[in-house]
């Protein structure tokens, strides 16, 4: 596959969304503030692999959810906590973490994994969104790993040294011969 990027400049649009952005913000300033949800994550290299954290915090909840990840992916522990939750039940969908030991959240596509090992009668929406926003940090963490990372030359690199990351986003998106 080639590594061609698809976008080789900058926004023509950027001004103008950038105003955009500031006017809806003041505009929102004005107004009652009715939800606000946070996530967080920390990635720390440890002796075998990474310990990833993540937290969900919002109006309702207050979630962590920890995976103890090898340094090729593989998800080797889980664990949860719910410090905030609306019903008493919330807790139990943290048992379904364990279901995720095993799973690789270096793959492409590695957040499909999560649909198909915690189906959300086990699980929950939101301990879902927090392994995907965590499966996702882990992938980008990686371009640390990288020597360089600004310009073509290293966006070439990364295209070819991570594939997962080909057309995942617009700056790493393949051009393709369409004939």
């Amino acid at each position: 596959m080639s590594v061609e990027p698809k976008w080789t400049d900058g926004s023509p649009l950027e001004a103008g969304l950038g105003d955009g952005y500031d006017r809806l913000v003041a505009e929102a300033a004005e107004g009652e503030r009715r939800f606000e949800r946070t996530f967080t994550t920390h990635l720390h290299v440890v002796d075998d692999g990474w310990v990833s954290l993540t937290e969900l915090d919002d109006d309702f909840h207050s979630m962590r959810i920890a995976l103890r990840v090898t340094d090729d992916g593989e998800v080797v522990e889980a664990a949860g906590r719910m410090v905030r939750n609306p019903f008493e039940t919330c807790p139990r969908a943290l048992e379904s973490l364990r279901d995720l030991i095993g799973a690789n959240v270096a793959r492409p596509s590695a957040h499909h994994q999560i649909k198909e090992r915690m189906p959300r009668r086990e699980g929950c929406l939101h301990v879902a969104d927090m392994l995907t926003v965590a499966f996702r940090a882990f992938r980008i963490s990686k371009g640390h790993d990288l020597p360089s990372y600004s310009g073509e030359d290293a966006r070439r690199d990364i295209l070819t040294l991570l594939p997962n990351v080909r057309d995942t986003c617009v700056s790493f998106a393949i051009a393709r011969d369409d004939r």
